[in-house]
């Protein structure tokens, strides 16, 4: 019998895919697409079809092999976005070798720590990439081979085309077979805003999860050969899990490495993009930059946004200016492999991040009690937990963080805070470890970044709690001025104040900044903000 309180999503589906693993799966279908074109580089506008993704990246799973890469071993991956950055994956995937993406603008010191997680034996490496893993290889315990990703000057290296150039693949080749739910596909790095990052262990069952609900949730999308852009960063888990299910669907990817105001629209407008994820700072600039009018968006009909709240004010905004799309939400975490939260197709809410995904188990405990509280009913506040197969298998090498996080029911502790309403609907108020206690208040600073963002002169906030003797907490924000808007602290301080309770109020002061230090994803660094007002103080 279903304990109370605890709400269900709909039953998953069934693929005719069966239990194969994602590298059965990824040769099956870059086979049956092999006609079609797969990616397209935004810049120079070079285009790949599924049969090119296939050709070589059986040519490299051979190559590895050569090498000695076997089943579990770790290749990573630190590169932007590029049409080789799938290649490597798909090679991997087909040996049963565990892939490893790493943010190539990491710093040395955050770079060597997370190599020292996942302990690759190859790193495919883009030129931007190479810089720091270069400075890092001395000092790791084990020497990892190393391969240029991108076409390089450096001849001393091997490449992608030099690895694969002369190697033949014969008829009889296929794809290692696994243990779905138990075979480690990718070790994700976590996105390390209140601390160092953890290796998240995702399974090819996560992965195929993922996978089926995107048959239900974008079924239009299915074998149909839509135009989509990759513009958020692959090694991210959210923009991975959406390459790797755009790859199995036979869709056109457009591929853009980073992002520029006038490349993002013209790539658009263009390629007449159909499909587009985003995160809530780009949301933001559709909703209020004046140059989005000069570019000709109509062709968009979806917008999925993820990884950070997005507020009602800014989606509704963005409707009316982009002829009126579908915007659709959804909250997950790197450890839960994507959104375990989705708005429903037709019945959105704005505000809310949807419903509970299929397959999966949703509750809210009480903040301040113990694991084993009761979960609470509709409109109350409290933590997030959830349970199903989109759940990490654990920590690499972190037995301890993983029995923090997850308990013996499989029951994940998301660590973020919010509540649901009387139809399911839920709502994503913050994280656990950044809400402010004012005189013992629970202050969301998402709620207020949400409000601030209203104001016409705000193009971007942040706020965080400041350290005070008597309250605790002070709430206090960073403001990131809209151009040709001569906004005061007074006018914001009056602005927050009409509209908030007393205990939101902006007491701890209002400090005007160039911007806002967010990681790729788009979640706000509030760590880095705090140390920057502390060697202020």
């Amino acid at each position: 019998m279903q304990e109370e309180n605890i709400l269900q999503g709909p039953p998953e589906t069934i693929l005719e895919f069966g239990n194969l693993s994602m590298g059965q799966l990824l040769l099956n279908q870059l086979y049956v697409h092999r006609n079609w074109v797969a990616q397209i580089n935004g810049y120079t506008g070079e285009e790949q079809t599924y049969k090119d993704i296939l050709d070589i990246s059986k040519k490299l799973a051979v190559a590895l092999k050569k090498e000695g890469i076997q089943k579990d071993d770790r290749i990573a991956i630190c590169s932007e976005n590029n049409i080789e950055y799938c290649i490597p994956i798909c090679a991997a995937f087909y040996l049963g070798a565990t892939v490893c993406p790493l943010n190539p603008l990491y710093s040395e010191g955050e770079l060597k720590y997370a190599l020292s997680i996942s302990k690759p034996k190859y790193i495919f490496v883009s030129a931007i990439g190479a810089k720091n893993i270069f400075k890092v290889l001395p000092q790791l315990s084990w020497t990892p081979k190393v391969a240029m990703l991108t076409e390089s000057k450096d001849t001393k290296l091997q490449s992608l085309s030099s690895l694969t150039s002369n190697v033949f693949v014969g008829n009889n080749f296929h794809a290692c077979p696994v243990d779905v739910n138990d075979h480690v596909a990718i070790i994700s790095c976590s996105s390390g805003t209140t601390g160092l990052p953890k290796g998240v262990m995702l399974t090819d069952k996560n992965l195929l999860t993922v996978i089926r609900q995107f048959t239900v949730s974008a079924s239009d999308t299915l074998n149909v050969n839509v135009t989509t852009l990759a513009l958020l960063p692959f090694f991210h888990s959210y923009a991975f899990s959406v390459l790797l299910t755009r790859l199995v669907f036979g869709n056109k990817n457009v591929i853009l490495s980073r992002f520029e105001e006038k490349i993002f629209l013209r790539t658009i407008e263009k390629y007449k993009i159909q499909y587009i994820t985003v995160v809530p700072p780009l949301m933001i600039f559709l909703a209020k930059h004046p140059i989005v009018d000069k570019y000709d968006l109509s062709s968009i009909t979806d917008i999925w946004c993820g990884a950070a709240p997005l507020s009602e004010e800014i989606a509704k905004m963005v409707v009316k200016r982009l002829n009126n799309p579908s915007i659709r939400q959804g909250y997950g975490l790197t450890e839960t492999t994507l959104a375990v939260i989705k708005s429903p197709r037709y019945n959105t809410k704005y505000g809310s991040a949807g419903k509970v995904v299929p397959g999966t188990l949703a509750k809210v405990i009480p903040i301040d009690g113990d694991k084993s509280s009761k979960p609470l009913g509709p409109n109350q506040l409290g933590e997030l937990c959830f349970k199903g197969n989109l759940i990490m298998k654990g920590y690499c090498n972190d037995e301890k963080a993983t029995a923090a996080t997850i308990d013996q029911d499989g029951w994940l502790y998301s660590g973020d805070i919010g509540y649901y309403d009387e139809e399911g609907y839920f709502y994503i108020v913050d994280r656990l470890k950044e809400l402010i206690k004012y005189k013992g208040f629970q202050v969301p600073p998402a709620e207020l970044e949400a409000l601030l963002l209203t104001y016409p002169g705000v193009k971007d906030a942040a706020v965080i709690g400041v350290p005070d003797e008597e309250a605790g907490e002070l709430p206090a924000a960073f403001i990131v001025k809209q151009e040709g808007h001569n906004v005061t602290a007074d006018d914001i301080t009056r602005f927050i104040n009409e509209r908030v309770s007393s205990p939101k109020r902006l007491r701890g002061g209002i400090k005007f900044v160039d911007s806002i230090p967010k990681t790729a994803s788009g979640k706000i660094l509030r760590r880095e903000l705090r140390d920057a007002l502390k060697s202020k103080l």
